[in-house]
């Protein structure tokens, strides 16, 4: 009987440290700012906030962001931004890939060249497997858009994109 109140005993104080320790491990908070202004993309975003890396995801909070419509742009018709999603640019893919996507947020706005929609407090969680290597991806943002004011029969969905630097992983590394 005492042999095995010690073994238990032995197995209580041995694994709770352990325990303990996984418990409160809470991966770095990397602050991050992302931007489209200034680009040939007729919708273009800019977007701030931070994101932590864990074992099965990217947790991503944006702080603050816009969606604008340039006005620099051959088509000066209505937009609809149908949604924004978040998601990695795979720099290893054969073309433009983003994947481990977030579930998009669906916004349905209808805008004009020189309107600008401010957003704030968001949060994505883009899926991850715990092998995804990061050092080969970036932080994208897809926006989904479609053109109001041309006939039905042309009108199209288009994707307009907000990428980081292709660095965005790496430098959370650096000392």
């Amino acid at each position: 009987m005492k042999f095995l109140l010690k073994l238990i005993f032995t197995f209580l104080l041995v694994g709770m440290p352990a325990t303990y320790a996984q418990s409160t491990y809470e991966p770095k908070t990397v602050p991050f700012h992302i931007s489209s202004r200034g680009t040939a993309y007729g919708v273009q975003g800019e977007f701030e906030g931070t994101y932590r890396v864990y074992e099965s995801s990217i947790e991503v909070y944006v702080s603050k962001g816009t969606i604008s419509v340039s006005e620099n742009c051959p088509y000066q018709g209505r937009r609809r931004i149908n949604y924004i999603k978040f998601g990695l640019w795979n720099e290893e893919a054969s073309k433009w890939k983003v994947e481990n996507s977030a579930t998009p947020l669906y916004k349905y706005l209808i805008m004009s060249p020189r309107e600008e929609h401010p957003l704030c407090d968001l949060h994505f969680s883009l899926p991850k497997a715990s092998t995804l290597d990061l050092a080969r991806r970036w932080l994208v943002v897809e926006i989904q858009e479609e053109a109001l004011d041309l006939p039905i029969e042309n009108r199209k969905i288009g994707y307009a994109f907000v990428n980081s630097c292709p660095d965005i992983f790496i430098q959370q590394f650096r000392f």
